[in-house]
């Protein structure tokens, strides 16, 4: 190859390199539009969140594992995923998006596109004449994740979480170990989560069915994120059975597992004073029986005395 066509290649080779490895143009981000739960119409935001108390939800939980977003406003209340419209500035821009938590994200939905779906990195961009990049994100936990946007020239960061569903799981019970009669102080704590394991502090069809005692209304405690029940011991109560039982629907066609609405246990009763009676019982057999081995013993024992001083005297003569 001549000199020339060496240069020809070289030059050739350096151009195609540059076109390459040349980075799309950057452009700042000039507002986030959001339709979320509270959003329907979408609302623009110049900045992002100041922090995940701002974290924005979908309309409703996806009790069916599909991820939903109806542009239709007589449908807005099914959406199970938020939207997310990017406009940069008047240059076309590459927009790196990236997720974290529970958070995914899909650019198009389709009416098959499962909660399991999605990714938490998108690449995508916006040219001259189309300045928006519009996609979607959903959380199916409670515990808010991170959506951040970035441009290049500019950087947002949102935060998305998910809607608590119904109770479906009785989850944690922790049972009283034992329940005097008459008494009033005994007490049974537990958890209630829905199908995807999120907490459930909300009124709940749950109810608490004792045989033995009466039990109290379920009640929700912020403190100690757990609801509790006081029971109340009838007088004559020898065993007490309790079962905690929340009414849930059965998603499991939908692929959750079945729910786990029911727990149930039994707790020995019985009067404080036959109780004391009893044991004082205990202790007096226990003191006999250890005054008649004590007497058993010295008996023995003096028998055993008496044989060692008798070899002695044989054996000294």
């Amino acid at each position: 190859m001549s000199k020339k066509l060496i240069a020809v290649a070289a030059a050739a080779a350096l151009a195609l390199t540059g076109l390459v490895a040349a980075p799309a143009s950057a452009s700042a981000i000039t507002n986030v539009t959001i339709y979320d739960k509270t959003n329907t119409a979408g609302l623009a935001f110049t900045a992002g969140h100041t922090d995940s108390d701002s974290a924005v939800t979908a309309s409703t939980f996806a009790a069916a594992r599909n991820v939903v977003f109806n542009t239709s406003v007589t449908n807005q209340a099914t959406r199970t995923a938020v939207r997310f419209d990017v406009n940069t500035a008047s240059a076309a821009s590459a927009i790196n998006i990236t997720a974290t938590g529970g958070v995914r994200m899909i650019a198009t939905i389709a009416s098959t596109t499962k909660v399991t779906d999605g990714v938490q990195a998108l690449n995508g961009s916006t040219v001259s004449g189309a300045l928006t990049y519009t996609f979607y994100a959903w959380n199916t936990s409670t515990t808010a994740g991170s959506v951040v946007i970035d441009t290049g020239a500019s950087k947002m960061t949102f935060y998305v979480k998910g809607v608590v569903g119904d109770a479906y799981n009785v989850a944690t019970p922790v049972w009283p170990t034992s329940l005097p009669q008459s008494s009033t102080t005994g007490k049974v704590t537990f958890t209630l989560t829905d199908a995807y394991g999120n907490p459930v502090s909300a009124a709940s069809p749950v109810t608490i069915t004792p045989l033995g005692a009466t039990a109290s209304a379920p009640t929700y405690s912020s403190t100690n994120k757990t609801w509790s029940s006081t029971l109340t011991v009838s007088a004559t109560a020898t065993t007490v059975a309790l079962q905690i039982e929340v009414t849930a629907v059965d998603l499991s066609a939908n692929g959750f597992a079945a729910p786990a609405n029911v727990a149930f246990t039994t707790v020995t009763s019985g009067s404080l004073s036959a109780q004391v009676t009893a044991l004082t019982a205990q202790v007096a057999a226990l003191t006999a029986s250890v005054a008649g081995l004590t007497a058993d013993y010295n008996s023995v024992a003096k028998k055993y005395n008496k044989l060692v001083k008798k070899s002695k005297r044989v054996a000294l003569k």
